[in-house]
C-alpha cells in the first residue's frame, strides 16, 4: 500500500507554509483545522470541506483512506483524535517540535490503529536556540523532583519533548541529525545569526537564490537607504517623554511606517501584505504601528502582518521590520527573557527568531544606548556598525503619503 505521511507543525501559520509547499509541489493533501484560522488559499483542502463531496460515511472514510498527505497542528488533530483510530500513518514529521510539551503529543504517541501504533515513525523537527514551550508556571512549580523522572532526563516540566530528547541523544548520531544548511535568507542577514547562534556551522541550500541583489535605491535622503541601500539595518530611535507609554513607542511606530512604505516604493510589482512583515514585543506597540501604517494611506498597508515574536515564528518575508520598542531598563528583562546559554553560547531566543524570519531585507529599530546595556545586543549593534548599516533617526522621519 502507499505510504501515509502526517505533517504537524505548532502553529497555523507553520501549516500554511507547509501547505503552499505542497501545492507548489503538486501534492495533494488533506488539511485539520477550522477555516478560521486556515489562509483562504488552503480552505478547499480542509477535511470538512472536502467531505461535502462523499455521499455517505463510507464515502468520507474512503477519501480519508486514499489520502496519503494530511496536515495541521497538533492542537487540530488532538481535537480529532478518533482519525488516528481509522487511519494508519507511516511517517509523521512534526515541525516546530522544540515549542511543543509532551502532554502535547503524549495522545498522539499513544494512539492505535486497531491493534498497532497509529504512526508508524516519528521525525521531530525543531530549533531549541528558537522560541521554546509558551508556559505560564515559574520555574519552581515546573520544577521535577522524582528521581525516575530524572533517570529519563525529565527535570523540568517547562521543557519540550524536544530538548529532553536532544539532552540524552544530541550527541547519538543514530537519533540526532543537525540541518545546518538554510535557504530562507540572504547570506549577510544570515551572518550574525550564524556566527552568534549557531557557531558558524549553517551553509547556504540555494546560494544562487540567497545572493540576490536588492532593488536599486534611487532616493537619496536617510529613509531610503535605511529601506534599500543595506542588507542588515540598525536605525537608533532616542524617543522623546511624551512618545512612549505602557509598551508602546511612538516615535519608533512613526518611523517604521515611513520605512514601510519606501519599501512598499522599492517593490511595485509586489503586494506589500507578501513583502513586509513587522515584529515587536508588545501588543501596545502592535496597535500604534497599525494607526501609524493607516496615516500614510499606503495601498494595502491594513493587511500587513504587525505581530509579536512568538506569533511570528513559522512565517517569513522578504523584508522584516524588528521594533525593538523598549524605552526603559525595566523593559529588558521582559525583551531578553528567552536569553539562554547552551554549550557555553548566549543566546537570545526572540532575536534569534526575528532575526532570521527575513529572507532578503532586515531593519531593525530601536534605541542603541539602552540596548547595548545588553551584552548580547551590544554585540549586535556594533556588528551593524561594522558592516556600515547603521543609522541615526532621521529628523522629521514621517511615512507621510505614499
Amino acid at each position: 500500500p502507499a505510504t501515509s505521511v502526517l505533517l504537524l507543525a505548532y502553529t497555523n501559520r507553520a501549516v500554511d507554509e507547509i501547505c503552499s509547499k505542497l501545492v507548489e509541489a503538486d501534492i495533494d493533501f488533506m488539511r485539520i483545522g477550522s477555516a478560521l484560522s486556515c489562509n483562504p488559499r488552503y480552505t478547499p483542502m480542509l477535511a470538512e470541506r472536502r467531505a461535502r463531496d462523499c455521499a455517505d460515511v463510507g464515502a468520507v472514510r474512503r477519501m480519508i483512506a486514499d489520502t496519503r498527505v494530511v496536515t495541521g497542528t497538533v492542537a487540530s488533530l488532538n481535537a480529532r483524535i478518533a482519525l488516528l483510530g481509522i487511519k494508519h500513518f507511516d511517517l509523521a514529521i512534526i515541525d516546530e517540535a522544540s515549542q511543543l510539551l509532551e502532554p502535547h503529543l503524549a495522545g498522539l504517541l499513544a494512539a492505535t490503529t486497531g491493534t498497532r501504533p497509529a504512526i508508524g515513525r516519528i521525525v521531530m523537527i525543531g530549533d531549541h536556540r528558537q522560541l521554546p514551550a509558551v508556559v505560564r508556571q515559574r520555574p519552581a512549580q515546573s520544577a521535577v523532583d522524582d528521581p525516575l523522572l530524572h533517570a529519563i532526563g525529565l527535570h523540568d516540566c517547562r521543557n519540550s519533548l524536544f530538548e529532553r530528547l536532544l539532552s540524552r541523544y544530541g550527541h547519538d548520531p543514530e537519533v540526532t541529525y543537525m540541518l545546518c544548511r538554510q535557504g530562507r535568507m540572504h547570506r549577510d542577514i544570515a551572518d550574525f545569526p550564524n556566527r552568534a547562534f549557531y557557531g558558524g556551522r549553517l551553509t547556504e541550500a540555494v546560494p544562487e537564490r540567497q545572493t540576490v541583489s536588492l532593488p536599486p535605491c534611487h532616493g537619496t535622503d536617510p529613509l531610503d537607504r535605511i529601506a534599500g541601500s543595506s542588507r542588515v539595518a540598525f536605525v537608533n530611535v532616542v524617543p522623546g517623554d511624551s512618545d512612549t507609554g505602557d509598551k508602546s513607542n511612538l516615535a519608533e511606530a512613526r518611523l517604521i511606517a515611513a520605512i514601510t512604505a519606501r519599501v512598499a516604493r522599492m517593490y511595485p510589482t509586489r503586494a506589500v501584505a507578501d513583502t513586509v512583515g513587522i515584529i515587536v514585543p508588545y501588543r501596545n506597540q502592535i496597535s500604534t504601528i497599525r494607526a501609524e501604517i493607516a496615516r500614510t494611506r499606503l495601498p494595502g498597508g491594513a493587511d500587513i502582518t504587525v505581530d509579536t515574536v512568538e506569533r511570528f515564528q513559522g512565517s517569513q518575508r522578504p523584508v522584516i521590520i524588528y521594533g525593538f520598542t523598549v524605552s526603559r531598563p525595566d523593559q529588558l528583562d521582559f525583551l531578553t527573557d528567552n536569553i539562554i546559554v547552551d554549550e557555553g553560547v548566549e543566546i537570545d531566543r526572540k532575536l534569534n527568531v526575528a532575526m532570521t524570519r527575513a529572507r532578503e531585507h532586515l531593519v531593525m529599530v530601536g534605541n542603541a544606548r539602552l540596548l547595548a546595556t545588553v551584552p548580547l545586543l551590544e554585540r549586535l549593534v556594533s556588528y551593524v556598525k561594522e558592516v556600515s548599516g547603521y543609522y541615526e533617526v532621521p529628523e522629521n522621519a514621517d511615512g507621510g503619503q505614499a
